[in-house]
């Protein structure tokens, strides 16, 4: 247990923190699993639970929020809600009608739900525009934001990013003229709420904590936060749900990527002190593109995966963590031979495979591609292995890998991971064709240091060159600059937004050599507005958080094939 709370609260009170899972437009589910979480946090003892930002709706529920009835049904499921509470109190995010004519026609509310109706509100001030983020494309942010009284102590309520303002986890330039928590320091706050909705990336959980501490110490109040856990289309939402005291210690914490009931009372410090968690990034994405996987699957409506296994080191560590996500027995493999593929490539898939325990079948691609070759007039598809006839083999293995996903009522899985989608070293239709792409926000390094983790992936798997084998004794080195530096470059472009002068010396490449790949990025927007939903687990992904247009004047540059 942690030492008690540095400024105790006058009376204390025992709160519950609802880790939920909500499904983006499942209002009744979502309000189902509210309920339930109450009554359980209810028969513990607590007197308020804390749950996440629009949990009625699902976050983000984006352009659902323009349907004017989808927004009557939360405020129906929150007032049969309300009615249903009894000496528990619960505060819940929800989204509300703007009462004003001026200004966006929604609110990002929080309802203090008490003894049968709703005791109060409070809406969110700070909107972010930035990243993953269009907030206020939908909501108009509040003007102000006064203390919720509850059993004699004042709250201060915030939602999400309102207790973000002026921390390291916003850009590096200041994107508000003011703290919602400022105001409610003023008003002499007793105990700081905020329910939130806050995306993973690789380091978030660690960096969350530091500033949630940096936060409660400025405040010199208790702090609890609630987010949310789970993942939706390419969102990954960790939990960690916090309760931390005036001095920044930690009073509870809740477990990651995990669903979780939290409690502790403010006065006396009992709570639940942190689960140990594997250290390290690896372990970290491991948990994170697990939950990824698996809630993609389950909110689907969808439990089995179909996949190409090459037996390369990308496609390898995609079916381990499709058996992890959905279990070996909602997993098959195709392997699709071709006269390139060398034998130690199929005894390794197949060796993997067996290590895995998934289904697994072998279908030889050279029937299919001499057909779409001799359809193309070209007599001879193995004299000269040009960039068509290397994309007509990987479009003949997207081909069968789509139609046994459609055979097994399946979903397919796309295995690139963000060095080659970067540089567009992948092939529209081919091995881009799937539902989801787990690797997509994965440079090439850190799908090794994942792949480190599995030990049934083959040792030759490992040490192998990369290889797309479309012509004899090709290798991915032969198209593209090492990867290690690859990596870095790619990371510092995209990631951190370094121009390439600047960013060359730091990869270990010369200004005209990371010039030219900055170029063969920027061409490759195209095929990327194509590509499968990525799961984002860095600050900056390939997807709706970057905002590049296709049609524009390019520098010079090699372009990619398509």
């Amino acid at each position: 247990m942690y030492p008690g709370a540095a400024f105790p609260i006058i009376g204390g009170m025992k709160i519950a923190v609802a880790q939920m899972n909500p499904v983006v437009g499942d209002i009744k589910g979502n309000a189902s699993k509210a309920l339930a979480l109450l009554r359980q946090a209810e028969a513990s003892g607590a007197e308020l639970v804390l749950f996440p930002e629009l949990a009625l709706t699902g976050y983000p529920p984006l352009d659902l929020l323009e349907r004017p009835e989808f927004v009557r049904e939360n405020l129906r499921a929150l007032a049969a809600l309300a009615a249903r509470t009894r000496g528990t109190a619960c505060l819940i995010g929800y989204a509300d009608f703007n009462p004003s004519p001026r200004g966006r026609r929604l609110l990002n509310g929080a309802a203090l739900l008490h003894k049968g109706r709703i005791a109060g509100r409070r809406f969110k001030s700070l909107l972010p525009t930035y990243d993953i983020f269009d907030e206020s494309r939908w909501f108009e942010p509040a003007a102000a934001n006064e203390p919720l009284t509850f059993k004699g102590i004042r709250l201060g309520v915030t939602i999400c990013e309102d207790i973000w303002a002026g921390t390291a986890l916003l850009p590096w330039r200041e994107l508000y003229g003011g703290s919602p928590l400022a105001g409610l320091m003023k008003k002499g706050a007793d105990l700081y709420l905020n329910l939130s909705a806050s995306p993973y990336y690789c380091g978030k959980p660690a960096e969350r904590l530091s500033i949630l501490a940096r936060v409660a110490r400025r405040l010199g109040r208790p702090l609890v936060y609630a987010n949310q856990y789970g993942a939706n289309d390419d969102l990954i939402f960790d939990g960690g749900s916090l309760a931390l005291d005036g001095r920044g210690r930690i009073l509870a914490a809740a477990r990651p990527f995990a669903p979780d009931l939290l409690l502790f009372d403010t006065e006396t410090s009992a709570g639940v002190p942190a689960p140990p968690f594997a250290p390290g990034e690896a372990a970290e994405l491991r948990a994170a593109l697990k939950l990824g996987i698996a809630d993609y699957f389950s909110k689907m409506g969808f439990s089995r995966a179909v996949l190409g296994l090459s037996g390369g080191i990308d496609s390898a560590l995609v079916a381990c963590l499709a058996a992890d996500a959905l279990g070996p027995d909602n997993v098959t493999a195709l392997l699709m031979p071709s006269r390139f593929t060398e034998k130690r490539s199929v005894d390794d898939a197949l060796r993997l495979a067996r290590a895995l325990g998934i289904r697994h079948e072998t279908i030889p691609i050279d029937p299919l591609y001499r057909t779409f070759a001799a359809a193309l007039g070209r007599r001879n598809p193995y004299a000269r292995i040009d960039l068509t006839l290397q994309n007509l083999q990987s479009r003949a293995r997207g081909t069968l890998l789509m139609a046994r996903a459609n055979e097994h009522g399946a979903l397919a899985l796309a295995t690139g991971n963000k060095s080659e989608i970067a540089m567009g070293y992948c092939t529209l239709y081919g091995d881009t064709a799937g539902a989801l792409a787990p690797l997509a926000d994965l440079v090439k390094g850190r799908v090794y240091a994942l792949s480190a983790l599995y030990p049934e992936i083959p040792a030759s798997t490992m040490r192998r060159p990369p290889t797309a084998e479309l012509k004899p004794g090709q290798r991915d080195q032969d198209d593209l600059p090492p990867y290690d530096k690859l990596d870095r470059l790619v990371q510092l472009l995209v990631e951190d937004g370094v121009p390439p002068e600047r960013a060359a010396a730091r990869a270990g490449l010369s200004a005209k050599e990371a010039l030219l790949i900055a170029a063969r990025i920027t061409a490759s927007e195209y095929k990327r507005r194509q590509l499968p939903i990525g799961l984002k687990v860095t600050r900056r992904a390939f997807g709706p958080g970057r905002k590049m247009p296709v049609a524009k004047r390019l520098p010079a540059g090699p372009g990619p094939g398509c």
